[in-house]
């Protein structure tokens, strides 16, 4: 147990070997985690109250708990798209051969067919 009392730079590489470092850093992790956790749940905690105090009481005391209304809209169904190939055919080939030309004519690409997909 005195171990844990000389952490200063120089003690702590004298005396200890390397389970006893091990441990020592293992403590630490879990002191350090329990911390963090025992701090959110105090966050978690005052988050609760405040919402009991400056939501739910207010209202409380007015006699206005309004419950929410959900609204449902019909909505149609979009319209299919109607797509003409041939256009799609024809922006394809278009894209191609203004590839071709700034490239100088370096891209050789042909067109060997076409699935519907």
């Amino acid at each position: 147990m005195n171990f844990l009392l000389d952490v200063t730079k120089e003690r702590l590489w004298e005396t200890a070997n390397k389970t006893e470092l091990l441990e020592f850093g293992g403590q630490v992790f879990l002191i350090g985690l329990a911390t963090i956790f025992a701090v959110l749940c105090l966050l978690w905690g005052c988050l609760a109250i405040f919402k009991v105090v400056f939501h739910d009481l207010p209202a409380k005391k007015s006699g206005k708990i309004v419950p929410e209304k959900k609204v449902v809209e019909a909505v149609a169904a979009p319209a299919p798209v109607q797509s003409n190939d041939e256009e799609i055919v024809a922006v394809i080939a278009a894209a191609i051969a203004a590839a071709e030309s700034e490239s100088g004519g370096a891209i050789k690409f042909r067109v060997v067919s076409f699935r519907r997909a």
